[in-house]
């Protein structure tokens, strides 16, 4: 005779702080994905939802008070207490600069491509007001 147990899943919520709003995150979930789900906006090149968290772009990235370095939201867990900034100008240099090296890596021809006008890239050049690369351009 077997013997069915019915199981019982208990999801942590995490307490914590982004852009001075108190908020509750799944035990396990990215900063990122605490952002999306709070209607905090945080650019993305490389996030793909339940496709891959590579982390590569570097345009994700958030200041978490206490830490020296900035971190890629979209694979970085959130953990209790933490107080996350989105918005710091330490964070949009950071996005700037890494926009510009990729751009710098990038065939910039878009008023031929065919996803001009519907292009992430695009719309975060426009956002971050890059207008020159000052890299050396290898595409």
């Amino acid at each position: 005779m077997a013997l069915l147990l019915s199981e019982r899943v208990v999801i942590l919520m995490i307490n914590l702080t982004i852009d001075g709003r108190k908020i509750k995150a799944s035990e396990g979930m990215t900063i990122l994905a605490a952002c999306k789900k709070n209607g905090i906006k945080i650019p993305t090149l490389c996030w793909y939802k339940d496709l891959n968290d590579i982390a590569a772009c570097r345009i994700c990235l958030v200041e978490i008070e206490g830490q020296d370095q900035l971190f890629a939201s979209c694979a970085t867990p959130v953990e209790e207490g933490m107080v996350i900034h989105t918005n710091t100008p330490k964070v949009i240099n950071a996005r700037k600069c890494n926009l510009e090296l990729i751009l710098s890596q990038h065939k910039t021809e878009c008023t031929s491509c065919v996803r001009n006008n519907n292009c992430t890239l695009q719309t975060l050049t426009e956002e971050f007001n890059v207008t020159d690369v000052p890299y050396a351009k290898e595409e």
